[in-house]
Order: structure tokens, then sequence, then C-alpha cells
């Protein structure tokens, strides 16, 4: 019974890799990208792009960017999707919004009429010093369990007006005091997600982190400690930057 759980747990965590990072190529035809991807459920991508090109290099593939695309998710075929760059990881990334997930085109090696890259559903971004700071601001929000909100929707406008944050709203509205803008998959909110995948590793979640603050086994003593977790390892990567 013990071996068979184990290659239980082994098997979920090879689907869950397979699943985060898939490998795909986009091709070059005349005035489109097109190409396919190993994901099990986004299996193709086509980008039209501004005019015909014979080759196509780093620069001029940004530059297409924002542009609505498609992709073919499982049986369905050219569902419109809008690519753009994001430069939160500090280079630029091709991302890309499939209903409530965002990811990114990864690893990219461009050879004149072939890109190949990794679609990443759940990237590690690098931190900065900014994050530092959005997450002290979102540490006053939550100074004391009356502030917090334990009973998350994702909408964060009743958080504010009652004064009570989920910790996905605290982190939101000061992404937004500190960067003045949103990005769902920043630096902060992935390092969030990642320490609760770590804590709940064979957890199904919906919306992670509107579910981990909703658990009913989850206290505002929990939620302070996940917190300064993410504090320290900040502080600790941007530390180890230094010293490269």
């Amino acid at each position: 019974m013990k071996h068979a759980f184990i290659f239980l747990s082994l098997l979920l965590a090879i689907q869950q890799l397979s699943f985060s990072q898939a490998l795909g190529q986009l091709h070059l035809e005349g005035n489109r990208l097109k190409g396919t991807c190993e994901h099990r459920y986004l299996t193709g991508f086509e980008i039209e792009l501004d005019s015909t090109y014979t080759e196509i290099d780093s620069a001029l593939l940004f530059r297409q960017f924002p542009r609505i695309g498609s992709i073919n998710f499982k049986n369905r075929v050219d569902i419109p999707t809008e690519f753009t760059i994001s430069n939160r990881a500090g280079f630029a990334q091709i991302m890309f919004r499939f209903r409530t997930n965002y990811l990114t085109f990864d690893r990219l090696q461009i050879e004149k009429q072939l890109i190949s890259f990794q679609v990443d559903d759940d990237p590690e971004v690098p931190v900065t010093e900014k994050d530092l700071r959005i997450i002290a601001v979102a540490q006053k929000m939550l100074s004391e369990e009356k502030y917090w909100n334990n009973e998350d929707d994702r909408n964060c406008d009743d958080d504010l007006a009652n004064k009570s944050f989920s910790i996905y709203c605290a982190l939101r509205i000061a992404s937004l005091e500190v960067e003045e803008k949103y990005n769902h998959r920043n630096a902060v909110l992935q390092k969030l997600r990642h320490l609760i995948g770590e804590r709940f590793p064979n957890k199904k979640w919906n919306h992670r982190l509107m579910d981990f603050n909703n658990m009913a086994e989850v206290t505002f003593t929990d939620i302070q400690e996940m917190l300064a977790k993410m504090e320290t390892e900040i502080i600790q990567e941007l530390k180890d930057r230094k010293n490269e």
C-alpha cells in the first residue's frame, strides 16, 4: 500500500511538471506564425504578423505585440487570444491569457523561420526591490486579524470598501500602489503560489490564492507567517543576486 502511494505521488508530480512546461514550435509562413505544442490542453497557436517576412529574429518578433492571435484548446480551434509582452520577469517574455491562467513562452530559440519555446503556466519570476515594498504594504493592510477577509471572492472592491482583505486582494492592491499597474503573474503572487504549493503539494485548486485564503484550517497566523516567509525569501534572493 505504501509503495502504491509513493508511485501515485510520483506520477502526479510528473503530470504536474508536464502540464506546467510543454515544448512548442512556431513556423513562419509568410505573414503568420503557426505552430503546435505538446501541452495536454493547448495544442496549437496562430499569430498574424504586421507584414510578410522570409525570416524572423527576436527584435522583429517582440515588435509584433500586443496582438490578437488564436489558440487551439483540446478539440476547439482558433480561439481568439491576446498575446502581449511582459517585462516583469526582468526580461521580455511573450505572455498570453487563457481563461484565468496567464502563460508565457519561455526559453525562446529563434532560427530564421522556426521559433522553439516552452509554455510555462506557472513561471518563477525574479524578484526586485519593489517586491519588498509590495509585501510591506500588504503586511500593513493585514496588521490585525480584524482586517483579514477569510471569505475571498477575488473581487477586491468590497475588500477596499470593508477594509477587510484577503491575502490575494492585499497583494493585488499593494502591487497597484507600488507599481501603478497589476500583473497577475508578478514575482510576489508567483512566490505565494509556489509556497502554497509546497505546503499543500497534493491539493487540487480552482483558484489557488483564493482557495488557500478560505481554507477552514488556515488561520490569520498562517497568513502573517506566509507573508513573512515571502519577505525573507525575497531578501535572500536579492542578497544572492548581489553576490553573483
